[in-house]
């Protein structure tokens, strides 16, 4: 959807006529028109009835105002904040992450963060060196990511929730129920899982231990001192299934990954951070960060529209 379309639509509604539109965005009404022709053309929908009294809007066109100024609303904010976060310059970041692949929307924000600050010194680190506690209250990290179940809290750090998410569960290609879209956990009664090695953070192991125990089904855990880059190769050549808590974007060769519909004990990519020793660059990536995941969210939504 064009937002400069959309932002002439609602000027349109409010004015009423193609004069007053036209006076007040200083173009001529032949060119409105065609765009407004255009805009509804594009929506396969109808939103203004055209009399020589000027413009009604239609059913649909009434349904959609009100979303329209709400997105228009969001977007003049977003810019507002947007322009003043570019008042600040980060000189260094330190974010750990637990799990493999980096989390929702970080690496295209942080593409972008280098193009904009190219001398900015950033270190990622895995779950292998801090947990999260220890990472932020020693100062060692600045920002962990990390998905973890609803109720858990470190009592003195943030939580910050990224995006809702489901869970999933890596299966070979040639296991029975590869050819799923959707599974819930009971089907998997009888099955062996590999679980997360023991790093300095638990939490993606922790979830998933208490959602097998939880699940009322059978099953074996299969236990290796395998890294966290490479234990979920141990899928295809047959030791197990995974529990994750988020999609996986990265998937081993011969592997699918499915949603599971009725995990116990959810989870959700989010990230922590010490607000009693707030650094300059900690605060404006918090600021940043969730900016730029909602701008992102809103443009998936746009599409899917």
């Amino acid at each position: 959807m064009d937002l400069d379309r959309l932002a002439e639509f609602a000027r349109a509604a409010r004015c009423g006529s193609l004069k007053r539109l036209s006076q007040e965005l200083g173009l001529p009404q032949a060119t409105l028109a065609a765009r407004l022709k255009a805009f509804e053309e594009d929506l396969g929908l109808e939103l203004f009835e055209r009399s020589a009294r000027g413009l009604t809007l239609t059913q649909a066109g009434e349904r959609l105002l009100p979303s329209a100024e709400e997105i228009l609303d969001s977007l003049r904010q977003l810019r507002g904040e947007l322009r003043e976060a570019e008042r600040h310059r980060y000189r260094s970041l330190r974010i750990a992450v637990s799990g493999s692949g980096l989390p929702l929307y970080l690496g295209p924000f942080l593409d972008e963060l280098n193009l904009r600050y190219p001398d900015m010194s950033l270190e990622l680190l895995d779950d292998s060196r801090f947990s999260i506690e220890d990472g932020l209250r020693s100062g060692a990290v600045d920002i962990f990511f990390a998905a973890v179940t609803r109720d858990f809290e470190i009592p003195g750090l943030t939580k910050t929730m990224v995006a809702a998410s489901s869970q999933y569960v890596l299966l070979p290609r040639s296991h029975r129920l590869a050819n799923r879209t959707t599974l819930s956990v009971k089907e998997l009664d009888g099955e062996s899982f590999v679980l997360y090695p023991r790093t300095k953070e638990n939490s993606i192991r922790d979830f998933q231990l208490r959602n097998l125990k939880a699940s009322g089904i059978s099953y074996k855990v299969y236990e290796s001192e395998t890294s966290p880059l490479f234990y979920k190769l141990l899928v295809p050549i047959g030791k197990g299934l995974i529990l994750s808590p988020r999609d996986m974007m990265d998937l081993p060769p011969n592997t699918v990954c499915i949603s599971l519909t009725d995990i116990p004990f959810p989870a959700a990519p989010c990230f922590f951070y010490d607000r009693a020793s707030l650094g300059e660059e900690t605060e404006a990536f918090v600021r940043d960060y969730v900016i730029f995941a909602k701008e992102a969210h809103r443009r998936e939504h746009r599409a899917a529209l």
